[in-house]
């Protein structure tokens, strides 16, 4: 039994996923600023509130109660999810063998958006003894980017399961009359749900017989109603409330087509987990998306921020049923050869009795 110490986000999927896993055969414990929605047997959350209400200046009376508690857990391994926020809370010194995982944003954007930031990440990075990267470019940003070597640096996407994702057999569709172009990223400027709208609006011009539904949450939702509002849509676009991660599978499978007009990703899981239920995509070509997706084999390819490519593509999908069908096998066979969950989780867990093994000796 390993005893392992996970600072990361208990909120976000991501990690309720990674720490359930460990949970099960292991000692756990995760530190984080905001507590998971649910419990997880087997794992002992502390939960670190801030006093003032900003990350920053939360971030000194943190880190001081964090090092209080990782020395008092005595744990066999460190590793923090998300590089400039919890990773940045890694004990000093080399007491305890240390991951972070980088996830993207940590790397891609907030880093060259400051030099204090860029500065704390580089340390980091240069201190751990692994790196797990969820897509190959983000790798490569942190070796040209930080100067850090390759050797330290793993391939590890999130992964899917591939039974929980999968092709449903009772054919439930939003709608049956329709063709249903589907979103659940939310409405953060990342995701540039403006440029959907706009692609969406300029195919329903063309063909009447599409509708859009966006799922989420997020700080531009009221901007993005407006904009709907404005060209007209409001009878064709319907928006949903976010829901349990149980309804994900359910969404993709009553879905036609999936879009994602991110402007940065690493390899977002949105994108496996359409993959992985066979659900044809349109995404955008950058970050890791490529490394899945291969235009016209196994999904759609745009620029991001152009809504005249989305629109196009969206018809294309809409008037061809057989391409949609392709698209959507190839997707699913894409995504059980290279990303299931269980074979890169048994990956990490290789990795960590690895490091753990070499501390003791």
């Amino acid at each position: 039994m390993m005893k392992i110490c996970f600072i990361a986000d208990g909120r976000t999927i991501h990690t309720q996923r990674w720490i359930e896993y460990f949970s099960k055969e292991n000692d756990v414990n995760l530190i984080t600023y905001d507590p998971m929605p649910n419990p997880i047997a087997g794992v002992t959350e502390h939960v670190i509130p801030g006093r003032f209400n900003n990350l920053y200046l939360d971030f000194w009376p943190r880190q001081i109660i964090i090092q209080k508690l990782i020395k008092k857990i005595s744990p066999d391994l460190i590793h923090a999810h998300f590089i400039t926020k919890y990773g940045f809370h890694l004990p000093l010194g080399k007491k305890y063998p240390e991951i972070v995982s980088a996830w993207g944003d940590d790397i891609l954007i907030l880093p060259p958006k400051s030099r204090l930031i860029h500065y704390f990440t580089k340390i980091i990075l240069k201190r751990v003894d692994l790196i797990y990267g969820v897509s190959h470019d983000i790798n490569n940003h942190i070796q040209s980017d930080f100067g850090i070597s390759e050797k330290k640096i793993k391939y590890l996407p999130f992964g899917i399961d591939t039974e929980m994702f999968s092709p449903s057999e009772e054919h439930l569709k939003f709608d049956r009359d329709n063709i249903v172009i589907f979103s659940n990223r939310g409405f953060y400027p990342v995701y540039d749900m403006a440029t959907l709208v706009e692609g969406f609006s300029l195919a329903y011009s063309v063909n009447d017989n599409l509708r859009l539904f966006l799922k989420g949450d997020g700080p531009e939702l009221s901007s993005i109603k407006e904009l709907v509002a404005k060209k007209g849509l409001s009878a064709v676009v319907t928006f949903l409330d976010r829901t349990e991660y149980s309804q994900v599978p359910v969404d993709l499978n009553k879905a036609d087509i999936f879009v994602t007009t991110a402007v940065s990703d690493g390899t977002p899981v949105s994108l496996l987990e359409t993959m992985a239920t066979q659900t044809p995509l349109i995404a955008t070509n950058l970050g890791g998306v490529p490394e899945w997706i291969t235009e016209g084999e196994n999904g759609l390819l745009i620029p991001p921020g152009d809504p005249s490519s989305l629109s196009e593509k969206i018809l294309l999908l809409a008037e061809d049923e057989n391409l949609r069908i392709k698209l959507g096998k190839n997707a699913r066979k894409t995504v059980l050869e290279r990303g299931d969950w269980w074979k890169l989780m048994a990956e990490a867990e290789k990795d960590y009795r690895t490091l753990i093994e070499k501390y003791n000796q």
